[in-house]
């Protein structure tokens, strides 16, 4: 603490504090300067654990790590509006600790944080050339030039990028060997150029770790990396863009796409095209589209027994009448044949001069007398008429 550097670095970092009023931000208590003129804060104690060891250890599904880190990306949204940059976001400055038995991360160390537009002490933290402000790994492009005077709120968006990929995967994008095993050029053209694999790609070529990382996050190896597909690979790079016009605008903006993720509604990373939209929508309602779709299905279903059932009544009733109508012509059928008959007994009697018999052959047992007298009568006139 008897350097300007550092007294400078510490006057930053508890006015950065002051400025800030967030619950997932580390709160200053109490601020002033020693009798022998040394600057002191007095800081809430978060006694947490870095996020991505925190989840790990509590083996957080997929769903329960991105619900913890939309917190952070509040708290870093509340940390640019004050008009701070942190410029050194990684699991050890994001801490969790359970309040009340719930997970709550709280941002720490805003030591390196950069004012837009003010001055956050008197003796500024100027960055000298060479020197590097930040954690290799979780470092943006842009942090990564020797003079790094062009750092805005989107060096944060992708730091964050860095750790939303690391909760998904177990690892940074850049490796950490290889950014330590290289010289300091390297490292720096690694990070301004070198385009990391996607997430699910990420874990597609861990194969040994993959169960592990797997396991910590209550999936099967293949359903983990089925999940991080799309979506979640589409939000993380985008994050990741070395170009920063292309990454998230906000941090407020990260956060929000993945609530529209677990909402199940289309993300602004993904491609703007009709069909995504779509199998979004029908993923998203598909609770009530399976309901739709299976009372369409009893109604077609119902629609198709009552027609079959129609149908069939329909035939049973042809079949019917045609019944009918064929005992009918047999009735009539049989009823002529019987009538010829009688007739030809008749002629036989009448002709054998047994004119009564021929009559009541002719004539059947419901017929009254008179009726009997009259038909026998028309009987043998018909015959005159046919001697004649």
């Amino acid at each position: 603490m008897d350097t300007a550097d550092v007294l400078a670095r510490f006057e930053a970092e508890r006015q950065a504090l002051a400025l800030m009023d967030h619950p997932n931000i580390a709160r200053v208590l109490d601020a002033g300067t020693t009798a022998s003129g040394w600057p002191y804060f007095v800081m809430e104690l978060v006694k947490g654990i870095p996020i991505t060891r925190f989840c790990d250890e509590q083996r957080f599904s997929v769903r329960e790590r991105l619900e913890l880190f939309m917190p952070v990306c509040n708290a870093i949204q509340h940390a640019h509006q004050k008009g701070i940059i942190h410029r050194d976001l990684k699991p050890s400055n994001v801490m969790v600790a359970l309040y009340d038995g719930k997970p709550v991360p709280k941002v720490i160390d805003f030591g390196v944080a950069k004012a837009m537009g003010q001055r956050l002490a008197e003796r500024t933290l100027h960055t000298k050339l060479g020197a590097m402000v930040g954690t290799q790994e979780y470092m943006s492009p842009e942090q990564a030039e020797l003079n790094q005077l062009d750092i805005d709120t989107r060096s944060d968006i992708y730091s964050l990028g860095v750790l939303l990929y690391e909760l998904l995967t177990g690892t940074t994008p850049l490796s950490r060997e290889a950014l330590r095993q290289a010289a300091f050029e390297e490292v720096l053209r690694r990070i301004r150029e070198e385009e990391p694999p996607t997430p699910s790609q990420r874990l597609g070529t861990s194969q040994e770790k993959l169960p592990t990382i797997s396991a910590q996050r209550k999936l099967a190896p293949e359903k983990l990396t089925k999940m991080v597909q799309g979506d979640l690979d589409w939000m993380v790079m985008k994050a990741l863009d070395k170009d920063r016009n292309r990454r998230y605008e906000t941090a407020n903006g990260f956060a929000l796409d993945i609530q529209h993720f677990l909402n199940e509604e289309p993300v602004a990373a993904g491609p703007p095209t009709l069909r995504y939209r779509l199998r979004k929508s029908l993923r998203k309602h598909r609770a009530a589209i399976a309901i739709i779709v299976g009372f369409v299905t009893l109604l077609t279903l119902a629609s198709v027994v009552s027609t079959g059932l129609a149908v069939w009544a329909r035939h049973a009733q042809i079949t019917a009448e045609k019944a009918n109508k064929a005992a009918q012509k047999a009735q009539r059928e049989t009823q002529d044949a019987y009538s010829h008959m009688q007739i030809r007994q008749a002629e036989e009697l009448f002709a054998a001069d047994k004119a009564s018999d021929a009559a009541g052959q002719c004539a059947p047992p419901w017929l009254t007398q008179d009726l009997l007298n009259l038909r026998l009568g028309c009987f043998v006139l018909t015959l005159d008429l046919i001697q004649a």
